[in-house]
């Protein structure tokens, strides 16, 4: 299980309560809005700066809130691979940007109007969020958070600059059978190794934040930064449902 200190549980339990004090006083005073490019763009930076996306695991208010408040009324419901597809999150990053900027254009200086076009925004995001999180799961925001999505592709260029034409070779990754590459304080590693203890599904666990070169591994091997990434006979399975770990039978995995 990820470890979490007392003081960290602490910040997720009430850390959430940032976006519901913005929401209001946005609405009620507009040039607060403008704060929320801190939740913008604090995710990029720190995933150029870090390699990793800490922001939206640990820090984010919109995830905290999921995880705290929407988590106990979803249904928790598998979400349409539509929703994490690339096209779907470059068309919606896509929406989001063009709006952003028109509505900045179109307040033509005025700060409170500006601050608007963030508060409607956000408003807006975080209705899907919530709607979103009571039909499907919790998080299912995130899996197409324009900003988590930046962040990706961020660390993906950041590591593709230190990574090697070939693939690095890591001590420990067998060539064959299972391997679940996972990482400290991830809630989504956590699940899918316990699907697949739950179904007695034998395999290697390699932490990439406590593997020398696994990151750089994954990208260049795999072509992805996030996690959990989960691996058969060499090869990246993208789709790790209940339903498609379930067929990795005894006979699958040799």
């Amino acid at each position: 299980m990820c470890a979490q200190t007392n003081k960290e549980r602490s910040l997720r339990s009430y850390a959430w309560s940032i976006l519901v004090v913005f929401l209001i006083v946005g609405w009620v005073y507009p040039p607060v809005g403008i704060a929320a490019l801190v939740c913008m763009l604090a995710p990029v930076i720190v995933a150029v700066a870090s390699g990793k996306r800490k922001w939206c695991g640990l820090f984010c208010p919109r995830g905290l809130f999921s995880d705290v408040i929407l988590s106990k009324i979803s249904r928790h419901n598998k979400a349409p691979a539509i929703l994490t597809s690339t096209y779907f999150k470059i068309a919606f990053l896509a929406f989001l940007m063009i709006n952003l900027v028109v509505g900045i254009i179109y307040a033509a200086g005025d700060i409170a109007a500006i601050g608007l076009v963030f508060v409607r925004l956000v408003s807006l995001t975080t209705a899907m969020t919530i709607v979103l999180g009571y039909v499907y799961s919790q998080r299912t925001w995130c899996g197409f958070c324009p900003m988590g999505f930046l962040s990706t592709l961020s660390i993906k260029a950041r590591r593709s600059l230190k990574a090697k034409t070939q693939a690095p070779d890591l001590p420990g990754v067998p060539q064959r059978g299972i391997v679940l590459f996972t990482g400290n304080r991830c809630q989504s590693c956590t699940t899918l190794k316990d699907e697949l203890q739950k179904l007695k599904i034998s395999f290697k666990e390699i932490n990439i934040d406590q593997t020398k070169g696994a990151p750089n591994y994954m990208v260049s091997r795999y072509g992805t930064s996030s996690i959990p990434v989960l691996v058969l006979n060499g090869k990246r399975l993208k789709n790790t449902s209940p339903e498609k770990l379930a067929k990795l039978t005894p006979a699958a995995q040799q």
